[in-house]
Protein backbone atom coordinates (compact mmCIF):
# COMPACT_ATOMS: atom_id res chain seq x y z
CA UNK A 1 0.00 0.00 0.00
CA UNK A 2 1.34 3.17 -1.19
CA UNK A 3 1.79 5.59 2.11
CA UNK A 4 0.21 9.51 1.82
CA UNK A 5 3.69 11.32 1.44
CA UNK A 6 4.11 9.19 -2.08
CA UNK A 7 0.57 9.69 -2.86
CA UNK A 8 0.58 13.63 -2.90
CA UNK A 9 4.05 13.66 -5.00
CA UNK A 10 2.35 11.28 -7.53
CA UNK A 11 -0.98 13.72 -7.63
CA UNK A 12 1.28 16.69 -7.74
CA UNK A 13 3.64 15.20 -10.92
CA UNK A 14 0.29 14.67 -12.73
CA UNK A 15 -1.15 18.23 -11.72
CA UNK A 16 2.28 19.47 -12.92
CA UNK A 17 1.49 17.83 -16.06
CA UNK A 18 -1.68 18.98 -16.40
CA UNK A 19 -1.54 22.32 -15.65
CA UNK A 20 0.79 23.71 -18.59
CA UNK A 21 -1.73 22.20 -21.15
CA UNK A 22 -4.79 23.87 -19.28
CA UNK A 23 -3.01 27.08 -19.64
CA UNK A 24 -1.95 26.79 -23.25
CA UNK A 25 -5.57 26.05 -24.28
CA UNK A 26 -7.50 28.65 -22.20
CA UNK A 27 -5.03 30.79 -23.62
CA UNK A 28 -5.66 30.22 -27.37
CA UNK A 29 -8.71 30.19 -27.13
CA UNK A 30 -8.98 33.41 -25.33
CA UNK A 31 -6.59 34.97 -27.67
CA UNK A 32 -9.06 33.67 -30.89
CA UNK A 33 -12.07 34.77 -29.48
CA UNK A 34 -10.34 38.56 -29.06
CA UNK A 35 -8.90 38.79 -32.66
CA UNK A 36 -12.52 37.47 -33.63
CA UNK A 37 -14.27 40.59 -31.53
CA UNK A 38 -15.98 38.13 -29.71
CA UNK A 39 -14.44 38.82 -26.42
CA UNK A 40 -13.14 42.43 -25.17
CA UNK A 41 -12.37 41.59 -21.22
CA UNK A 42 -14.59 40.84 -18.33
CA UNK A 43 -15.07 37.54 -16.80
CA UNK A 44 -15.21 33.88 -18.20
CA UNK A 45 -17.07 31.43 -16.43
CA UNK A 46 -15.19 28.20 -16.91
CA UNK A 47 -15.49 24.96 -15.62
CA UNK A 48 -12.64 21.61 -15.69
CA UNK A 49 -14.24 17.96 -15.49
CA UNK A 50 -11.61 15.72 -13.33
CA UNK A 51 -12.43 12.13 -14.21
CA UNK A 52 -11.29 8.63 -13.53
CA UNK A 53 -13.62 5.89 -14.28
CA UNK A 54 -11.34 3.33 -12.60
CA UNK A 55 -11.75 4.67 -9.31
CA UNK A 56 -14.90 6.41 -9.58
CA UNK A 57 -13.48 10.24 -9.61
CA UNK A 58 -16.19 12.88 -11.20
CA UNK A 59 -15.74 15.82 -10.00
CA UNK A 60 -16.35 19.44 -12.40
CA UNK A 61 -14.46 22.33 -10.88
CA UNK A 62 -16.09 25.66 -11.42
CA UNK A 63 -14.13 28.99 -11.47
CA UNK A 64 -13.94 32.49 -13.60
CA UNK A 65 -10.99 33.82 -15.80
CA UNK A 66 -11.22 37.51 -15.31
CA UNK A 67 -9.47 39.48 -17.98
Amino acid sequence: MIGDKAMQVAIDRYIKLVRPQAQAELTKVIREAMDRGDLRGGTIDTAVQLTCEKIGLNVTLYGKVEL
